[in-house]
């Protein structure tokens, strides 16, 4: 019988190991910690994605290491923190987004040109900065902390004005089928 070497290394030394581009040692964290990360991610958010919120955040954090980034001690707690965040992220995205099948009892289905020229006129109406931050947010689905350096903001400013540009976006649409 075998005794597997990276059994005995600490999760630290297997860090640091993995930033000097031995991805066997980030296997070996994937390997101890994946278990009770998908039992964090099912505890905080849709228990279906579970898995998913897991993959994307190993990933994240792996790019955060490689990049000479990310944990140098404590690499559970980081990525249990981590995994929290996501699935949070994720189930509050969820309950934001309506299913379609509610939008169209709503709107009554209405698929005509004139209801997508209500969509660009209400976008079109926005400021030019809570326009660029919706697209960014909602259509190239950027996070928060990506676009704050490149708006001069903090993340949760991007937050505030991505919610608040939501919510003009849906005033100006609204008003718009309303007068039609």
């Amino acid at each position: 019988m075998t005794a597997n070497p990276t059994r005995s290394i600490d999760d630290d030394e297997l860090v640091e190991s993995a930033r000097r581009g031995h991805l066997d040692c980030y296997g070996t964290l994937f390997a101890r910690h994946a278990a009770v990360a998908r039992r964090v991610a099912a505890r905080h958010g849709p228990a279906a994605e579970a898995e998913d919120v897991v993959a994307e955040v190993y990933a994240r954090v792996l790019a955060q290491i490689r990049r000479g980034r990310g944990p140098t001690t404590s690499f559970r707690a980081y990525l249990l923190t981590a995994v929290r965040h996501e699935a949070v992220r994720r189930s509050t995205l969820s309950r934001r987004h309506e299913p379609l099948t509610d939008l169209e009892s709503r709107s009554g289905g209405d698929e005509s040109p004139e209801a997508h020229d209500r969509v660009l006129d209400a976008y079109a109406a926005l400021p030019p900065r809570w326009r660029h931050t919706l697209w960014q947010l909602e259509v190239e689905g950027r996070r928060p902390q990506e676009l704050a350096s490149e708006l001069g903001i903090s993340a949760n400013a991007v937050s505030a004005l991505g919610y608040r540009a939501r919510i003009a976006l849906r005033s100006a649409y609204l008003g718009g089928s309303q007068a039609a």
